[in-house]
């Protein structure tokens, strides 16, 4: 017998309009009960949504629908997560979106939005427009997803029945746009006022300012204001005047206490570059293109501050962030190649009319175009997105993004950069909302960040962040010491122990002269300290009293520990960097070395260099790490130091080793395409100067586009040797140029063509173990030798029943099986497909006769 229906499920989940059968599971259902395992829906009531049956053709995409490609491949497999049992009917249970996987985080459930999209609209790449079994499914999401709403409209996420702000944020912004489209398609018409009256309720929770995601400072700024958005998009749908003048009496409340002292947004109440410029900012455009002026001054402080805590490669790699000061996501790098598929930042450009410098952060308009070009020419298979990669936010914004800047308007904004518009300043703020300074200075040789004080607590939201210093900037040889937040060894300084770096809360002073002298100096001075100066910093839970003393041409670090220990440098590496020991010994990016007796080292990279001196000599360790990024431009390295108590660690930074009065020799160009048994698309382009004057940089052009650009390290006239890895080129023939640098001039080298003739996988052979007419058998795949492929797909009578991914391992064979049980008498044929980024292989039919 099914237990009563319980308190959190809603009349609206009753209504004729679900069918007697949906009725009869929604009053089974047992909301309080999670289940042990997820099993996805097997079709025992509502009949599975049929997968894709041929590859979409790229062409036929809208330029601003590129997004919808990679949502369509799992439209079917997402569908057919809804179950169609007992318990929790209509749950969206194989974790697609978000964590925790279960039935009482409603935050799965916003792919109903995206489902819907495919539903309601018809385009000639979409088989789910109209489509009967997608539109079933839907309905028993929206039964589940309708009837979890608390009574007081919000919606759960981690555990049963507890209202949270996230769920009923986003997923009132889910349900809006889904109910938008199925008016517009006049689809699941009488579930329009079910869905109106959960909007309406979650919009009331949502702007209450009487409730607790309301209080003062305002914490998870990102959440409040996805909030508003959806209680906007409500007002605007129902035309409700009442709702509209309190989201913005809202905004007005956000503005005021959603942001810090220092210039950010609260997450929840420290900083976080990725919730505020990847989740946040296209959330406030969307609030700005409603007509509100709030979001824009909220975007233009929390950019601001993002402008001093993100620095811009020399190379135009990309940004750097200061990772260390990130309180919730482990943010690295931010680049500028542009991706539809997957740029979740792409609506935050609509503000750059009204904050100009957040144009230094998007690609241009031409990298766009140019990158949109790419996509549809693109001869390989369209790539899924992958579980828990599938915000249904991306396709919402990007699909209304507009297009960049111009590459001048680019360049202006760079140029607003404070780091870059001025080579001395000492710039001071405390969060205000918990115990913390940033501070950043710039001298001429250098900028680095340093963040003080107390995280409120060692537990909670605050453990990512890393007291000291994070982030130390060249003007030409870029970021060379980065601090991240998500690993045990991130650090920059004492470390007494493994776990110790997690425990640092530090008490902090400020000094008018380096190394504690000159007199204390006020916080709210501190900014106008445009000279040498100090601030110590003293951890009592691990003994260690710290002074960073800052000067034009160098910055010191002293630590004093209470016991012997060591300190840790996270170098942040490029390929061609060379760093020598006082002992001579030279590693290069990658490798690991342990040495004793070592007094420092220096880093050559290009036009400069830096030298790292310990006041004594110490027994070091030098490991690589795998933290890499952009393209693997950047690996963190780590110097541990051994110390007996004490350790005085100088940064300076000198010019090049040589100064050229010559431009570079000429070098050669060549390629290792074919050598690992396939010319598969997958090799290294090679630039070796063998004798002559050397270069400092390396830039390298693929069909007249830059691709690379490369630091060397100058030792005229030795040889000179860079590696560039390509990866992923579809079948065609790539020609490559390079230009090398130094201070005397630039240099064309020899050019190399590269014919890719095997990116696609190499022929599937498909057969058969049934030779006795049986209802079972096994159908097998080999691929003898050649280009590996990724997934594996699997027709009977040319509809799609197996798709599996698989172990690339370029050239060795694969193989790959399924198992066919219980088929009826008949003739059935097969066919099997390999795929990869390139392209796809087919075998020949094959046929299979059942008794």
């Amino acid at each position: 017998m099914p237990g009563p229906i319980p308190t959190t499920i809603s009349r609206r989940a009753l209504i004729a309009s679900a069918g007697a059968a949906s009725i009869a599971a929604i009053a089974a259902r047992g909301l309080h009960n999670a289940p042990a395992a997820h099993a996805t829906s097997e079709g025992n009531v509502l009949a599975l949504v049929d997968p894709l049956s041929s590859e979409p053709d790229r062409s036929a995409f809208d330029d601003t629908e590129h997004v919808f490609a990679a949502y369509l491949p799992i439209v079917a497999p997402m569908a057919n997560s809804i179950r169609d049992e007992e318990p929790h009917y209509g749950w969206m249970e194989d974790g697609w979106w978000r964590s925790p996987e279960q039935p009482y985080n409603a935050r799965e459930m916003e792919q109903v939005a995206t489902l819907t999209w495919f539903l309601t609209h018809e385009r000639s790449w979409n088989p789910y427009f109209n489509d009967l079994k997608l539109r079933n499914r839907i309905e028993a999401a929206l039964s589940y997803y309708l009837a979890s709403q608390l009574p007081d409209g919000s919606w759960s996420e981690y555990q049963w029945d507890v209202p949270h702000l996230a769920p009923t944020g986003f997923g009132s912004v889910a349900l809006t746009t889904t109910y938008r489209d199925l008016h517009e398609a006049g689809e699941l018409s009488d579930w329009l006022p079910e869905i109106e009256a959960a909007v309406r309720e979650s919009s009331a929770w949502l702007v209450d300012r009487s409730l607790p995601h309301w209080r003062q400072p305002t914490p998870y700024t990102n959440q409040v204001v996805a909030g508003l958005v959806g209680a906007s998009m409500t007002a605007d749908l129902f035309q409700d005047a009442n709702l509209a003048a309190q989201v913005s009496q809202c905004w007005e409340t956000l503005r005021v206490h959603g942001i810090s002292d220092a210039g950010h947004s609260h997450e929840p109440m420290a900083y976080d570059f990725d919730y505020s410029f990847i989740v946040a900012m296209p959330d406030l455009a969307e609030g700005a293109l409603s007509g509100f002026t709030e979001p824009i001054e909220m975007a233009r402080s929390m950019v601001e501050f993002i402008t001093y805590a993100s620095v811009l490669e020399p190379d135009r790699a990309g940004f750097l962030h200061w990772s260390a000061a990130s309180a919730r996501i482990p943010a690295f790098t931010l680049e500028w190649e542009p991706n539809e598929v997957l740029d979740r930042t792409s609506l935050g450009r609509a503000l750059i009319d009204d904050i100009p410098v957040l144009a230094a952060f998007h690609p241009t308009d031409d990298e766009i175009l140019t990158a949109r070009e790419a996509w549809k020419a693109n001869p390989g298979p369209i790539v899924p997105l992958r579980k828990k990669g599938t915000s249904p936010r991306t396709w919402m914004h990007s699909s209304r993004a507009p297009l960049g800047v111009s590459e001048s308007e680019r360049e202006d904004a760079i140029a607003t950069l404070p780091y870059l518009a001025s080579d001395r300043f000492t710039e001071y703020r405390q969060a205000g909302t918990i115990d913390l300074d940033y501070m950043f200075v710039r001298r001429p040789s250098y900028y680095i960040t340093t963040l003080l004080g107390r995280r409120a607590g060692h537990s909670g939201p605050y453990q990512r962040l890393r007291m000291g210093p994070g982030l130390l900037w060249h003007p030409a040889m870029g970021a060379v010491v980065h601090v991240l937040n998500s690993n045990n060894e991130d650090a920059w300084g004492p470390f007494p122990e493994v776990s110790s770096v997690t425990q640092v809360e530090v008490a902090r002073t400020y000094y008018a002269e380096p190394y504690r002298e000159g007199g204390r100096v006020p916080a709210d001075q501190i900014g106008d300290l445009e000279g040498d100066f100090s601030a110590a910093y003293l951890d009592r839970t691990n003994g260690s009293h710290v002074v960073l003393s800052f000067f034009d041409d160098s910055f010191v670090q002293d630590i004093v520990t209470d016991d012997p220990g060591r300190a840790v440098v996270p170098l942040l590496l490029q390929p061609g960097d060379l760093v020598t020991f006082s002992d001579g010994t030279e590693v290069t990016y990658g490798e690991s070395v342990e040495l004793t007796a070592i007094t420092g080292f220096r880093l050559e990279r290009g036009v400069g260099v830096l030298s790292v001196d310990f006041e004594r000599a110490s027994t070091i360790t030098f490991d690589t790490t795998d933290r890499v990024r952009m393209s693997d431009s950047r690996r963190q390295h780590l110097v541990r130091v051994e110390h007996e108590g004490s350790l005085r660690t100088t940064y300076a930074f000198e010019g090049p080793a040589e100064t050229p009065t010559q431009a570079p020799a000429s070098g050669v160009l060549s390629s290792d395409n074919g050598h690992h048994g396939t010319d598969d698309g997958n090799y290294d382009v090679t630039m070796n100067l063998w004798w002559g004057v050397n270069a400092h940089a390396m830039r390298l052009f693929e069909n007249g586009q830059l691709i690379a650009h490369r630091n060397l390290v100058a030792r005229s006239p030795q040889a000179q040797s860079i590696s560039v890895p390509i990866r992923g080129r579809h079948n065609g023939d790539y020609h490559y140029t390079a230009e090398l640098i130094n201070a005397a001039g630039t240099v064309q080298t020899g050019d190399v063509t590269v014919q890719v003739r095997h990116a696609d996988p190499g022929v599937p052979v498909l057969s058969h173990d049934n030779h006795s007419g049986a209802a079972d058998f096994t159908l097998t795949t080999n691929m003898w030798w050649g280009t590996n492929a990724d997934r594996y797909r699997l027709y009977e009578n040319d509809n799609l029943i197996d798709e599996r991914a698989l172990e690339n391992d370029t050239p060795r064979p694969q193989a790959v099986s399924t198992e066919i049980n219980g088929r009826e008498s008949g003739t059935y044929r097969y066919r099997s497909e390999l795929l990869n980024a390139s392209g796809v292989t087919g075998s020949e039919e094959t046929r299979v006769l059942v008794n």
